[in-house]
């Protein structure tokens, strides 16, 4: 039986440790909620977490930076807001079985829809970088909303300007 979970991950991070360094880069943010209860600069770690048979198999979570003041980027008289980041992990055992394709889906349909929708007056957008990108991809996400750049030596007008420019 399939079940989702949607939480702010601050309320799960030692769930999260207790996997071990199958999170990778998540590991901090897990181990820096369980020391400090919030992240840094008004940062908050939505996630969406999926069981089978009451067995966690694999997580989406969005580093969101929707309360951040310094996300948003005025230019050329149009507003930019980064809302966050995407992440996804499996759980080993579980990869290759359609798990993250739909979590992708409820990632967006929970987290990334409803905060879009709040944001209808400026190019408001996620980011998705690695395996995360095409995941997100297949889901309704509009292709302006998305940005698959993040660690990059491009600059933000290349990574997001001009690519959210492609996308209209």
């Amino acid at each position: 039986m399939l079940r989702f979970e949607h939480c702010n991950v601050k309320t799960c991070a030692n769930e999260l440790l207790a996997l071990g360094n199958n999170n990778m880069k998540m590991w901090y943010i897990f181990a820096w909620l369980a020391k400090h209860d919030e992240l840094q600069y008004g940062t908050q770690a939505e996630i969406i977490k999926l069981y089978v048979d009451d067995k966690l198999v694999g997580y989406s979570l969005l580093e969101s930076f929707e309360a951040r003041t310094d996300k948003t980027v005025y230019h050329q008289g149009a507003t930019y807001r980064d809302l966050g980041v995407v992440h996804f992990v499996t759980i080993d055992e579980h990869r290759n079985k359609g798990y993250a394709t739909l979590l992708a889906n409820a990632l967006y349909n929970e987290v990334i829809k409803p905060m879009l929708a709040r944001y209808s007056d400026v190019y408001a957008y996620v980011t998705a970088t690695g395996r995360a990108g095409p995941l997100m991809e297949r889901t309704d996400l509009p292709a302006i909303n998305l940005v698959k750049q993040f660690y990059s030596d491009a600059s933000f007008k290349d990574k997001v300007i001009n690519y959210l420019a492609e996308q209209e």
